[in-house]
């Protein structure tokens, strides 16, 4: 259930446009050309990556020049920043994923409801359960179906049963989840599914197993279409988003990077090597995620550094660096 190509493929992405930008500068050094040589070698990620960005670079020379001029505009001004912004943009591809599930919402029975990045939201069924999306969430729900049914698309939900109410079952393309006089939170990723249950109990079928694994109170589930792993406890995180925040438990830089980015409507937020093993503690208000940047340049030895405006970079404060 790793997600490990695309994080390598995102990686080397970023990677790769910043070192484009930097080998645009007229006063780059031998060293630092060296050094962009020794990157290429490294990887076959980072040579895919790097042919990316001279094609995006090839694209925008083919531009006819008043488009030129107003990529560059939006973009900052600069040919660079134009680099970096396109090259972010390869890197996200949230627009394409997006529209792939408002595809699959429309062949999905029910009602469609969604949330934008860093948009919450609660409703009511009609049963009286009520439920919570998180950011960037796209679902159906089937209450006219004889078994009520809840498709999640794409995203992450919290559900709370009413008393005394008919089985429900929420689909998703990992497999289907069957609950009743239950709280629950469900959260999609790239290749698989995190349940965690709060209260009550669930049982899950795998698309590609349908053997049912039961998950009791207090309790984890990380599945895919073929496989799951049952764990004890659940995370601090899969309650908290519903009253606003994002707990770092001795969390890693990089891990509270990723789960802040969920909730950052400006864009991409990466941090560099050099700082990803620094820890944090507290609780961060996820509805004002520049904010939290800011805590971050004070409570830690980083730096914010916006590259673009949908680009933002924490490095160590006293090494900016091209990696």
């Amino acid at each position: 259930m790793s997600d490990q190509p695309a994080n390598l493929r995102e990686q080397a992405l970023e990677e790769a446009a910043l070192w484009f930008a930097s080998l645009q500068d007229e006063q780059v050094s031998e060293q630092e050309r060296q050094a962009w040589q020794k990157w290429l070698a490294e990887s076959v990620w980072h040579r895919e990556a790097w042919a990316k960005v001279e094609q995006i670079d090839r694209e925008f020379h083919q531009l006819p020049a008043q488009r030129s001029f107003q990529a560059l505009q939006s973009a900052g001004r600069s040919r660079r920043q134009f680099l970096y912004g396109l090259a972010g943009a390869a890197v996200a591809l949230p627009f394409a994923w997006h529209q792939r599930d408002i595809l699959q919402a429309a062949w999905t029975p029910g009602t469609l409801h969604q949330t934008a990045v860093g948009e919450r939201r609660q409703l009511a069924l009609a049963d009286g359960s009520q439920l919570w999306l998180n950011t960037n969430t796209l679902i159906t729900v089937d209450e006219r179906a004889a078994r009520r049914q809840l498709y999640l698309l794409h995203g992450e939900l919290y559900l709370q049963s009413a008393p005394e109410t008919q089985a429900l079952r929420i689909n998703t393309d990992y497999g289907s989840v069957d609950m009743m006089n239950t709280e629950l939170n469900i959260r999609l990723g790239n290749n698989s599914a995190h349940l965690a249950v709060t209260t009550g109990e669930a049982r899950v079928e795998l698309a590609q197993d349908t053997t049912p694994v039961t998950v009791a109170k207090k309790e984890s589930l990380a599945f895919n279409q073929t496989r799951s792993v049952l764990t004890e406890g659940i995370s601090a995180n899969d309650e908290a988003w519903r009253k606003g925040y994002l707990v770092a438990e001795n969390m890693r830089l990089e891990d509270f990077m990723k789960a802040l980015g969920r909730y950052h409507s400006q864009g991409w937020l990466k941090c560099s090597d050099a700082v990803a093993n620094l820890r944090l503690i507290g609780h961060y208000p996820i509805a004002n995620t520049r904010k939290v940047l800011d805590t971050l340049a004070q409570s830690l030895p980083v730096k914010v550094r916006h590259i673009t405006p949908w680009f933002t970079l924490i490095e160590d404060n006293r090494n900016i660096s091209h990696s």
